[in-house]
Parts: C-alpha cells; sequence; structure tokens
C-alpha cells in the first residue's frame, strides 16, 4: 500500500542565513517606495551611468558616484540656508555608504531575509527574502521631494508585514539603530522567522504553529488541544527512551500524564480569538504534530501499517535531510499508540478542527 503524503508549509533554513536590517532612508522617505517596487535599495544616486553588471563595478567607480552624490545634495542644502557639512571629495562617511551598497548588493544571498523598519510603533515593519542571487540587482523609479530618479537595489517577496508593536523589545531596539544597514544577530533570528515563514526548522530547533479563527475560543476547545498535543508529546518521550508509558493506557490518560519541564516540547500560545498555538522542540516533533494533524482524518491502521511521507521546503542552501527525520518521528508514533489509541487521538484532532477551528499548514496530497 503507498504511503501517505503529507505537504508542510515548513521550512529548513540553512546554517549560513543572514538576516539584514535595511533603513528605507533617512526619515524613512522611501518605505512606501520600497514596499510597493519590492525592491530593497540604497538612498544613492546616480548609479545608472555606471557600466557593465554590478560585479564589474570597483570600488573606486561606486565611491566617486557615492560621493559625488552626497557633495550634490550638500550644496542644494547649502543654498536653502542649512548648516555646512562636509566638503567635497571621498569622505569616511561615502565609504560607509559604500559598504551599505555592498551589503545589501553582495552580501545577502539569494533566501536570506530582510527587515525593513517603519517611523512610529503602529505602522507595520516589513520582511522580505531575496529573489535574486548575490550581485543581481533591479532598478526602480522613486521621488525624493523634488528629485524623482532611478535607484538600484535587490528584488524581495515579502513574507510578512508586521505592527512594530508586536515585536520584542530587542528586536525594536536592533531596527531603532542609527546603522543603515547589517546583519541581525542570531539571537534575533528565531523572531523573524516566526514571522516570515511560522514552520520551520533552524539550528536544531524545530517550530510550527497552529492556528484558530473562532470568534470565541473556550476552555473546552482549549483542554481538547492540550490533551491532543501532550498526548502525542507523551508518546513522543516514550519513543525517544525518556519514559515509559503503559501500553493498556488510553490516549486520554496519556493526555493528562505529567512529563517533567525539560524533556516536553516548549508551548506558546496567543490565543485572543482568534489566535495562534506555537509548539517547539529540539526534535522533529514540533513539524511531526503538524502531519499528524493533518492526518487526522485518514484510517488510523493504514498510518500504522504504512507509514507516511513529508514533504518540506527549503530556504537557499538547505537540503531536505531533515524530511526523514518527521517521518521517522510520525511513524514511531503511529507505532507506539497502535490503531485504537490513534483513532481516540484522531478523534480529538477532528474535534480541535472542528469546534476549535483550529488548523495548521499542512496538506494530504493522497490517501
Amino acid at each position: 500500500m503507498p504511503k501517505t503524503v503529507v505537504e508542510l508549509d515548513a521550512y529548513v533554513i540553512p546554517k549560513d542565513h543572514l538576516v539584514f536590517k535595511c533603513s528605507p532612508g533617512k526619515t524613512y522617505r522611501f518605505y512606501l517606495a520600497v514596499r510597493d517596487a519590492s525592491v530593497v535599495f540604497p538612498d544613492i544616486r546616480g548609479l545608472e551611468t555606471l557600466a557593465g553588471a554590478p560585479d564589474q563595478w570597483t570600488d573606486q567607480e561606486l565611491l566617486k558616484i557615492i560621493s559625488d552624490d552626497r557633495w550634490e545634495r550638500e550644496l542644494v542644502s547649502r543654498t536653502r540656508g542649512n548648516q555646512e557639512h562636509g566638503s567635497e571629495g571621498i569622505s569616511q562617511v561615502d565609504r560607509r555608504t559604500l559598504t551599505f551598497l555592498k551589503r545589501i548588493f553582495f552580501d545577502g544571498k539569494k533566501g536570506d531575509l530582510v527587515v525593513v523598519p517603519v517611523d512610529g510603533y503602529a505602522k507595520d515593519v516589513l520582511i522580505g527574502e531575496f529573489l535574486t542571487d548575490s550581485g543581481d540587482v533591479r532598478a526602480v523609479e522613486a521621488r525624493d521631494g523634488d528629485y524623482a530618479g532611478t535607484y538600484f537595489g535587490r528584488p524581495v517577496r515579502w513574507r510578512n508585514a508586521v505592527q512594530k508593536l508586536a515585536l520584542s523589545a530587542e528586536m525594536i531596539k536592533a531596527l531603532h539603530t542609527q546603522t543603515a544597514v547589517f546583519t541581525l544577530g542570531r539571537s534575533l533570528h528565531e523572531e523573524v522567522y516566526r514571522h516570515a515563514y511560522s514552520n520551520f526548522v533552524y539550528d536544531g530547533h524545530y517550530v510550527s504553529e497552529f492556528r484558530t479563527d473562532k470568534a470565541t475560543f473556550t476552555a473546552e476547545d482549549m483542554s481538547v488541544v492540550s490533551m491532543w498535543l501532550n498526548g502525542f508529546d507523551v508518546v513522543r518521550a516514550s519513543t525517544d527512551n525518556y519514559i515509559d508509558i503503559d501500553a493498556n493506557d488510553s490516549f486520554y490518560k496519556l493526555g493528562l500524564l505529567k512529563l517533567e519541564d525539560n524533556k516536553s516540547s516548549e508551548v506558546r500560545i496567543n490565543i485572543q480569538s482568534p489566535g495562534e498555538i506555537s509548539v517547539r522542540s529540539a526534535t522533529p516533533f514540533a513539524l511531526a504534530v503538524m502531519a499528524i494533524f493533518a492526518l487526522s482524518g485518514c484510517d488510523s491502521k493504514h498510518i500504522v501499517d504504512n507509514g507516511v511521507t513529508v514533504h518540506l521546503k527549503v530556504v537557499g542552501s538547505a537540503t531536505p535531510d531533515v524530511q526523514s527525520s518527521v517521518e521517522a518521528c510520525v511513524d514511531s508514533i503511529a507505532a507506539a499508540l497502535g490503531e485504537c489509541r490513534l483513532d481516540d487521538a484522531n478523534g480529538l484532532g477532528k474535534r480541535a478542527a472542528v469546534d476549535g477551528r483550529v488548523s495548521t499548514a499542512a496538506v494530504l496530497k493522497n490517501s
């Protein structure tokens, strides 16, 4: 019999993955242009005058463009009676601007993420994914006051727009730094990934998300989800040889068993009707329960006897090697439960889906 195939909207993120912060110009002046064009670009005028591809542009050529642009703006500023800043010729400011340009144009790989901040706290911070390889830039027309012209930047696909207030204090502090372009530290990556991908594996940690759009998510709904999730986590702990469970215990009893904190998966709950439940684990369990939830309507005997095939998505240079680990986790849990107890567990899963309007990003391809 063929295995049931489950496709997860879950992403394998490579270890060398980068997340950039890129300001959309001083005073966020290009925020709308960046958002609408889906191109992240530095505020540098005159790049269209350079010949050849960007990877053929020399630092000296770029520095001259940057310096001339800065000095031209400075002269305009002086005619308006503003205080003088800087002098003609290549400066340290110009060299720093070149560094910012090279980070956007050349350091970011296809699949890396870029976070674009915004002024205020009620507006949306943008999270985009680079669509092209390093050095592959696009032209975009944008206006800055009286000036309208061509800028160059990296095309992105917006993965999410998140109200700044929803971000952590550490993330907001990083976005508020004056440095225009830099890579965010690894300690902030997972927060960005939760907003960009929801379901993913990175650096040995697996994260999944279950959502509900029910207007009033009740205590009964929460108890059903909790019993379902804890029951599978208990079985996972037993298959990992952390605990022993009685083969005669019902799934309902397993759902109420105590599991030590250091052996249990982490759960984050943000139910504001609607809201989400996030599962984080150091094993493939977090992604395995996504597949298990999608399998709730399947024949339990078929799953126990034949196992499943799980498909994941990859980011950048990542490979889907962990698919086999997620499959093994699902198969071992199903085998440990057996047909009857898996039937009971699936009943809870269907109840959560129907009564609690719980869902996750997993799709059955055949059964």
